[in-house]
Formats: C-alpha cells, structure tokens, sequence
C-alpha cells in the first residue's frame, strides 16, 4: 500500500485509515509536510553516506505485521542507528511489532524466535493507560462521572483522537468510548501547557520534550514549541524510576509517553501511551530534530545490542 493509501480526505481534514486520526489541511499542513520530505531527504542522504563507506549494519530487523512509513520516529532511528530494515523475517536478527491499533484480544506472535520489541505493549487504550498508572504510581488519574463533583477532562479511549474537552461531573450518561479523568493544570505560569513528551527506548529516557501550547490547544497536537531537555532538570530519579516501571508494566520497549505535571500537586501524571510514534514533532528546528533523533538512535544500538547478545 502506498503513502497515499493509508489516508483518506475527509472534507478539511486528512484522516488515517488505520487509526481515524485526523489531521486538519491547512497552510500549516503543507508546510511541515514540506519539513518532514526534508528531514527524510537529509536521513537518506546520511545513511547513503554511510553505505558508500561500506559499513555493515550492526543488526537487520523485521517489522510485524507492517513495516514503517519514513515519517514515523522508528525509521530514521534504525537509519542512524545502523539497524537495517529487512522484509524477510527469517533474515532478521529482531522484530519489531508495529501496528496503529490500540488493542489487541491477546499479545502477537512474533515471526521466529528471535528478540522482539513490544511484543507485550498491545492494549494502550486510555482506560488502560489510566489502570497501570495508578497500579504503578499509586494514585489516581482517572474518574467516575456519575459520582464525581466538578471538572473533568472527556476523552475518547482512543490514541490520537485529540478530542478531549473539560465536562461538568455528575454526568447521566457517560459517552460510550470515552474516558472521565481529572483535570491536570500542566501550566508553569496559569496559562502556557506544557505536555512532557517522555521517550521510552529499552528501559531508558534518552531526553525529554517540552511541548507548549496556548490554552485554546491544549488537547491538540499542535504546539506553539517544542524544546529539548535533559529528563534530569524536568523530572526527579525517583519519577524517572517510576515512569519506566509504567512502560515496563505496559510492555512497552520503543514509544513515548505524555506525561504531565500538575501545578496544584507537584506530582506527575501519565495519561497517553503511544507504541507507534511519529516523530520528530513539527514545532521543532531542523537541528533539533536531528540531535533529537541521534539521541533516540543512540539509546536504540545501545537496545540492539544488547538483545542481540
């Protein structure tokens, strides 16, 4: 299947076959398109470099039960990362299990014995995410509309709907497919939302995102920003412990996690869990995206190697 292929148009909006996730064609659309053809353009011309010098990958991997589009963050880490994409499993050292479906019945079996990467990450709906948080941090983000009192945050089970919007609890009739949860004030000064877009890559956070928006976007995936910073200044040892025993629990090898800091609080909430992220995010520099990318692929030859010994 195509590029084109695994989306369709939808009056304004561009909307993924596999996921429903839509993406609103605007003037800001065509632009970053234009910035994620460069940013591919650039990875391919520095893998070429590198297969002109003869370099041998340091492991070939599969990907279960489709391969990633250029646009999603694993390629280019397996580009820089040395690991060659193969479509032959037998010919694989890892797999890798990539798909954009939030659930599966039971975990997917991989092609061989082989390694292979989350494997155990196959149910990532939000009222999961909600369940393992509070199992692994021991309080709660979640909410029971029907008798809870005050503001909540409404949103679909789904990843990448970006649909959620503040709700007055009690509610009658909860939304089927949606999830009730407690309204996190992730601002620093009462206005500007910062998500902490936390990588997982085998048990480590390489770096953090620092993703701004304004208060009218809160719950879109447009940001104002984007910067890069070290996980030690955002988030304490004792958080960062916490946050891989989540991915841990959730099976997750390789994603991200949306990770949000309450002003009221202190304390850190996780309220999304993506296996199959895209990457790097829009509102960042080219140089920024790179050094974000050779960070990820760094922590990722450090994962390869270490199963494929």
């Amino acid at each position: 299947m195509s590029v084109f292929g695994d989306y369709k148009i939808d009056g304004n909006q561009l909307v993924a076959r596999e996921t429903g996730a839509q993406i609103p064609l605007t003037g800001g659309f065509f632009k970053e398109a234009w910035r994620i053809l460069s940013f591919v353009w650039l990875i391919n011309a520095l893998r070429a470099a590198r297969a002109v010098k003869g370099r041998e990958p340091r492991a070939r991997i599969s990907f279960f039960p489709r391969k990633p589009r250029s646009y999603y963050a694993i390629w280019p880490v397996c580009q820089l990362a040395d690991v060659k994409i193969v479509d032959d499993p037998a010919d694989a050292d890892l797999h890798f299990y990539f798909e954009d479906r939030d659930f599966l019945t039971a975990p997917p079996v991989a092609p061989t014995t082989q390694p292979a990467f989350n494997v155990g990450c196959f149910d990532i709906r939000k009222s999961v995410v909600s369940r393992v948080f509070e199992e692994t941090f021991g309080y709660s983000l979640a909410l029971d509309p029907t008798i809870y009192i005050g503001k909540a945050v409404e949103k679909s089970e789904a990843n990448g709907k970006h649909d959620g919007r503040i709700v007055r609890c009690p509610v009658e009739a909860p939304k089927r497919g949606h999830v009730y949860q407690r309204v996190i004030d992730n601002t620093f000064d009462g206005s500007e939302h910062v998500d902490i877009r936390t990588p997982i890559v085998g048990g480590t956070i390489p770096f953090v995102y620092l993703k701004r928006r304004g208060a009218e976007r809160r719950f879109s995936n447009d940001n104002d920003r984007v910067d890069l910073a070290n996980a030690d200044v955002v988030l304490s040892a004792d958080e960062q412990s916490k946050i891989l025993e989540f991915a841990k629990n959730m099976g997750l090898d390789f994603g991200g996690l949306d990770v949000l800091r309450d002003r009221s609080d202190g304390r850190i909430y996780i309220v999304d869990a993506n296996k199959t992220d895209m990457g790097p995010p829009a509102a960042m520099s080219g140089q920024d995206k790179l050094r974000a990318m050779r960070g990820l692929a760094s922590a990722f030859a450090a994962m390869v190697d270490d199963r494929v010994a």
